[in-house]
């Protein structure tokens, strides 16, 4: 019988060790190490429950609670509320950042001309470590950073580093919770994070010919819908947003990265082509 520790698991799943307590909880343990003192349990038995928890481990029964879209838009467009809660929100909402990863951003880590943040530590080695930016998260991110070059990217109103009782607490004022935007991102685009995709940079004369005849959607259409031109409905959704990078033609280089909003058809077409992706790759 192999044996195994929570710290073990902790580093095999990629989880912190909270939620791998709460995963072998309902297990007996064997023994335990001699050495430490830390109790041991059956490998076997241990994968099997973290494969059964849905998630990180979290319950089945509880429902999550999500900020709807047009309240989303709504809160973050609105003036009255300090851009530093707006912009967290833009973060948790877009790019499924955790709370406590956004809270520990640096002024440093933001990259505005290139419309990304840089999370160095994510709580999971699973989470994404570059996070793009929509041009809203990006204003409203500049407004908070202001002309500083260094230190917390989110501050109170004091000056301070807003902290997650702080953040949390405000949130309430107007949200189930601020965790609630992180699950409302989540529910609005169908998947975890924004479905990426790539494009030669000449595709952007399609979409600078689509900006001057007054269409939104900043989908390139001849390139994502090949065989169904149609589908585009012209009108981007600001919440349907899809992590676009535009290559060199020539050297395949990224040029540009950024959460661009696409309109309901193409968003669709791009989650079945990335579905269609993904079941070939698996038949392979």
């Amino acid at each position: 019988m192999d044996l195994t520790t929570a710290r073990e698991c902790a580093e095999r799943w990629g989880l912190n060790r909270a939620t791998v307590r709460r995963v072998l909880a309902p297990l007996d343990p064997v023994d335990r190490d001699p050495v430490t003192g830390a109790m041991r349990y059956d490998r076997a038995t241990a994968d099997a429950a973290r494969d059964e928890q849905p998630g990180r481990g979290h319950r089945a029964d509880l429902t999550a609670e999500v900020v709807e879209p047009e309240e989303f838009l709504r809160l973050t467009n609105d003036d009255a509320i300090p851009a530093e809660h707006r912009a967290l929100w833009a973060l948790l909402w877009e790019g499924g950042v955790r709370v406590g990863d956004a809270l520990s951003l640096d002024v440093r880590d933001v990259d505005l001309d290139k419309h990304k943040v840089n999370v160095d530590y994510p709580k999971s080695d699973r989470d994404e470590r570059v996070i793009p930016l929509s041009e809203q998260s990006a204003d409203l991110t500049r407004a908070v950073i202001g002309d500083r070059t260094d230190g917390p990217l989110f501050v109170s109103q004091r000056g301070t580093a807003l902290s997650r009782e702080s953040a949390a607490r405000f949130a309430r004022l107007v949200a189930p919770s601020v965790h609630a935007f992180r699950s409302g991102g989540h529910k609005s685009r169908k998947v975890k994070k924004p479905p990426q995709i790539k494009f030669p940079s000449f595709a952007l004369e399609a979409e600078r010919k689509g900006a001057a005849e007054g269409l939104t959607c900043q989908c390139m259409c001849a390139h994502v819908h090949l065989y169904a031109p149609g589908v585009c409905q012209d009108v981007a959704d600001p919440v349907l947003l899809v992590d676009v990078t535009v290559e060199s033609p020539m050297s395949g280089e990224p040029e540009d990265r950024r959460l661009r909003p696409f309109c309901r058809g193409c968003y669709d077409m791009v989650l079945t082509i990335k579905a269609a992706d993904k079941a070939l790759k698996k038949s392979l």
